[in-house]
């Protein structure tokens, strides 16, 4: 790399010029060190060519999609015992939650029995419509929250029948969440939010003032 004379503006004739000398690198072939926008790909997860980000492998597509299912089934289950509870001889069958209270017509029992199992459906489906969203996006905390939202699926049980297949679907997802395939896809994402940092090498050879075969000694 060449010496670069570096004049103030406005420097005039008897003004001395400060001169900085850049190091020389010892191969001119050598890359200097940047900070790296993108880390290198992970093995084994290629970036999709159409988005130029990792490619999502089937197991996150199956867990995303059978987390929505989830969903639509806990909330479709729900809608169900809102019907049934309306004739006034249907609301104990209504829900198993809501079989297990000997409550009148109108009273404000039946109010909390309506609310609870809003509060339960509503429970089991934001933890599993959240996990289906962010691990298609690439998040590894998705992982514990697939569990989470297993666990609480479980709450399903004092709905009715129809919201039973709900354990299964968040249960599939979440142990697909944690194969093989999906940790190197989160691991690929993580690595492309978290780039490694490559800095260059410390500048130390620097002149300030006329280089010495410039001087008149």
């Amino acid at each position: 790399m060449s010496e670069q004379d570096v004049a103030p503006q406005g420097a005039g004739a008897g003004e001395s010029v400060g001169t900085i000398v850049a190091p020389q690198r010892p191969d001119a072939g050598e890359p200097i060190g940047t900070l790296a926008a993108l880390s290198a790909p992970v093995i084994g997860v290629p970036d999709d060519p159409r988005t130029g980000e990792p490619r999502i492998p089937w197991t996150v597509r199956v867990a995303s999609a059978l987390c929505y299912v989830g969903v639509a089934n806990v909330v479709g289950a729900l809608l169900w015992v809102y019907w049934s509870a309306v004739p006034k001889e249907g609301f104990a069958d209504a829900s198993w939650l809501m079989g297990q209270f000997v409550t009148e017509p109108g009273s404000l029992g039946r109010v909390l029995l309506a609310v609870a199992v809003t509060v339960i459906t509503l429970l089991i489906a934001v933890p599993v419509a959240i996990t289906g969203y962010y691990a298609w996006t690439g998040y590894r905390w998705t992982r514990i929250s697939a569990l989470v939202g297993a666990a609480l699926s479980f709450g399903a049980l004092t709905l009715n029948v129809y919201a039973w297949p709900t354990i299964l679907w968040t249960a599939a997802a979440a142990v697909l969440l944690w194969t093989p395939p999906t940790a190197r896809y989160f691991v690929a994402w993580w690595a492309r939010r978290h780039p490694e940092q490559h800095f260059a090498p410390p500048t130390t050879n620097v002149y300030y003032g006329p280089l010495p075969r410039y001087r008149r000694d």
